[in-house]
């Protein structure tokens, strides 16, 4: 947890204890610290982050440097927004092209979703050979084109960076399939790329970008962020964001919440908002947005000596590298010697907590590592 984000969950824990029932509070959900007496300012300064909904969305969006004109979505859960992609998605598309780097939980509310709709969504594999055959940023695009043609695929649904640290080429992925297919929508996955690796990649060619607050950002408390602005869809997609909260289109008490106090027109019947992510998220904001030289990907060298620092267990555990254009800061170590490989998950993290550090163990054997910036 940043220490911005962690100011401004304490600050608001004590207001929310202090002044329940302020008439300052609406004014100050809406128009930030600024907005506030200086009394209540000197009272309670780990709030100063706070810019209101609208400058919270703004500071998202130069953080993750997408264009002024994208829309960013706040929603109490990441979850929701993956419901809401996938909803629009399976309007525009019968067959989504998914790979086994999905974060599960996400591939599976997709395919239900499919499911649900009459629709299709097409599972490859490619951890395996990234991680074991050496395959190269060209090697992935060119499979995962042919896939998509040969499949009959017109939707695409990636992870820009996967939880065991694999980063997808993911505009060179849709440029190869449009040479030869019809992309109408593509969804990218980027709660492991936001404020860990650029967002570039995504931003040019997807149409739903979800991402979060409690990872690489810092903020502990989850906020579900979304991103919005391509040309093609970015109509249909905001027509489903302004849909009253009773349609059942947003079933997402802070999305509802966040975009009716954006637009001003607060409807007074909405179900009741867990608040507090937000000034955590704007902590964590505003903590990234004072340091921006850092959120630039380190370099495979750069990589490679924080991984000699890494403190190891008892045993030759080494790091396994895809190809270095395929890397993150999140690494997989796995011990040569299997007489040596801990039995389940928990030992594994036992094993290398002894050692001081902190990882998560897989049942193959393999821990995982996400090194400091």
């Amino acid at each position: 947890m940043t220490p911005a984000a962690k100011d401004a969950q304490l600050d608001f824990v004590r207001l929310s204890a202090e002044e329940p029932s302020s008439l300052y509070f609406e004014q100050f959900l809406r128009d930030g610290f600024s907005a506030w007496p200086d009394s209540y300012q000197a009272r309670f300064p780990g709030l100063r982050t706070w810019t209101g909904v609208s400058g919270l969305k703004q500071s998202i969006r130069r953080l993750a440097g997408a264009p002024d004109d994208w829309q960013v979505l706040l929603a109490s859960r990441s979850l929701s927004l993956v419901s809401l992609a996938s909803r629009c998605m399976f309007r525009v598309c019968r067959n989504v092209l998914a790979t086994d780097l999905n974060w599960p939980t996400y591939h599976q509310a997709v395919e239900a979703k499919a499911k649900r709709t009459g629709n299709r969504i097409t599972t490859v594999s490619l951890r395996n050979a990234i991680l074991s055959r050496g395959w190269t940023v060209d090697d992935v695009a060119n499979y995962l084109a042919s896939a998509f043609n040969e499949h009959q695929c017109d939707g695409l649904f990636l992870p820009a960076v996967d939880h065991l640290g694999i980063r997808l080429p993911v505009q060179k992925i849709a440029a190869q399939i449009r040479e030869r297919s019809e992309l109408r929508f593509c969804f990218v996955d980027a709660a492991q790329a936001f404020c860990h690796v650029p967002l570039d990649d995504c931003l040019n060619v997807a149409d739903f970008v979800v991402a979060g607050s409690h990872k690489w950002m810092g903020a502990y408390l989850p906020t579900g962020i979304g991103l919005i602005g391509q040309p093609r869809s970015r109509g249909m997609l905001e027509h489903r964001v302004r849909q009253p909260a009773h349609s059942g289109h947003i079933d997402d008490p802070l999305l509802n919440f966040t975009e009716q106090l954006d637009a001003g027109c607060l409807d007074g019947h909405s179900e009741t908002a867990n608040l507090a992510s937000l000034f955590a998220c704007a902590g964590a904001v505003s903590h990234h947005m004072a340091a921006q030289g850092s959120l630039l990907a380190a370099a495979p060298l750069a990589i490679d000596r924080k991984l000699a620092l890494v403190p190891r267990p008892i045993g030759d555990w080494v790091s396994v590298r895809p190809n270095p254009l395929l890397r993150s800061r999140i690494v997989l170590f796995e011990a040569q010697d299997t007489r040596l490989k801990p039995a389940c998950p928990e030992a594994i993290r036992r094993a290398w907590l002894d050692s001081g550090c902190v990882v998560t163990g897989y049942a193959d054997g393999r821990a995982r590592v996400s090194l400091p910036r």
